[in-house]
């Protein structure tokens, strides 16, 4: 026991030796989490306590699991400057007798440089990797390395307003007919980082998108919208039909091209009652979202294929939807593909 706190006390006080993060080794990591600290997050707790504890959202229970893990972790702050540390966190539960018998989760970590650095408003990123091993990282707010992250993540900085959205840079075309079928392509800006809640990300060849695609079909129990360009992953459309069955409304909008191809599974979905729409105008669908429940986000490059699981560089992200901009946009192209 004294070994293992002597190497504990020497790993978290002292710089990691060789050790150069940068922004594109997340690509490396088998799931990561995103949320904005505020004001009342403990990191900035200023009491005598030399231990902190994360709380344990449900999204951040889907990035580190079920089971108790101690993690060889990579702690590192971002600014203008940077700061590397290595040392050890905890990802443990408790069952609080209020809960009775469900479990609580907490991630568990001692105070260093890195986490006294970090301030309300800057991001925070839980990364992990398929062994026991973790990144904690912090970026400054308003920082150069803020814009990076999120432009690698595919997302906003939180509480600014994107000029040109996705879905303009997506339906953008010099085709003179484009123009005539009146898209609204601001409908939907870049995703946000969630205010109050994390966004979890996973990056492909590998299963996470997958599987968090799948619990996300089996979790939910009133309603499942989907807009994806194309579906030919076995394991996702069983679970689409699994939940018609049980009696979540599901609906779907594909891509008509794709839709028609040998590998294509919307023939198994609309045989199975469940009602898909294609596009008409558009000269493809090429969005890539879910909405599970009416709040819950999937959206990606990832099409829900087993190529994009097990070949392509893809990524997914899970997050609460803020403004119905998913929602809306679902609403006006089913309605626009039906008319």
């Amino acid at each position: 026991m004294v070994k293992k706190i002597i190497t504990f006390l020497a790993v978290i006080l002292f710089p990691l030796c060789g050790f150069a993060f940068e922004l594109k080794d997340l690509a490396d990591y088998q799931g990561i989490a995103v949320k904005v600290f505020v004001e009342s997050d403990s990191l900035y707790k200023t009491n005598n306590s030399k231990s902190v504890e994360v709380q344990g959202t449900k999204e951040l229970v889907r990035v580190l699991g079920n089971d108790k893990v101690y993690y060889n972790t990579e702690f590192v702050y971002i600014s203008d400057s940077k700061i590397e540390l290595q040392g050890q966190t905890t990802w443990y539960f408790y069952n609080p007798k209020s809960l009775k018998g469900a479990k609580k989760y907490k991630l568990y970590y001692r105070k260093n440089d890195v986490t006294w650095a970090g301030k309300p408003n800057d991001t925070l990123v839980i990364a992990k990797k398929s062994d026991n091993n973790m990144l904690f990282l912090i970026i400054k707010n308003n920082s150069p390395a803020e814009k990076e992250l999120y432009n690698i993540l595919g997302m906003t900085t939180p509480d600014k307003k994107q000029q040109t959205s996705w879905w303009k840079k997506l339906w953008s075309s010099s085709d003179r007919t484009q123009a005539e079928y009146n898209i609204d392509t601001d409908a939907i800006p870049m995703p946000k980082i969630p205010e109050k809640s994390w966004a979890r990300i996973y990056f492909t060849p590998g299963p996470e998108c997958e599987n968090n695609i799948v619990a996300s079909i089996d979790a939910a129990r009133n309603a499942i919208d989907v807009a994806v360009y194309s579906i030919t992953n076995d394991k996702i459309a069983d679970s689409l039909i699994n939940a018609h069955n049980r009696g979540v409304t599901v609906r779907i909008i594909s891509d008509r091209l794709q839709s028609a191809g040998r590998a294509s599974l919307i023939g198994r979905l609309t045989d199975a009652g469940i009602p898909v729409v294609l596009n008409k105008r558009h000269k493809i669908m090429h969005n890539k979202f879910a909405i599970f429940d009416k709040k819950n986000i999937e959206t990606g490059s990832y099409n829900w294929t087993s190529s994009a699981t097990k070949s392509n560089a893809e990524n997914c992200m899970f997050f609460p939807e803020q403004n119905k901009e998913f929602t809306n946009q679902f609403k006006y192209l089913w309605d626009f593909y039906r008319g």
